[in-house]
């Protein structure tokens, strides 16, 4: 359902990209493209939710 939700809102791109670390990928999660579709991204949110819940949480980072 993630990966449907991610494709759908063109923020999963696949081919070969170069991360910033130097590392390379055959796919690049583009966030920023999901949250234009906020139905899409609530749906997404809340099955990440549902995977975290039991997990204790100490401190949460972000980009800024």
């Amino acid at each position: 359902m993630v990966i449907e939700q991610l494709k759908e809102s063109e923020a999963l791109l696949e081919g070969h990209f170069l991360l910033s670390s130097g590392r390379h990928s055959n796919r690049y999660c583009q966030c920023a493209k999901l949250l234009q579709y906020p139905d899409r991204a609530a749906k997404v949110i809340a099955v990440i939710a549902e995977r975290l819940k039991n997990i204790e949480v100490d401190i949460v980072v972000g980009a800024a």
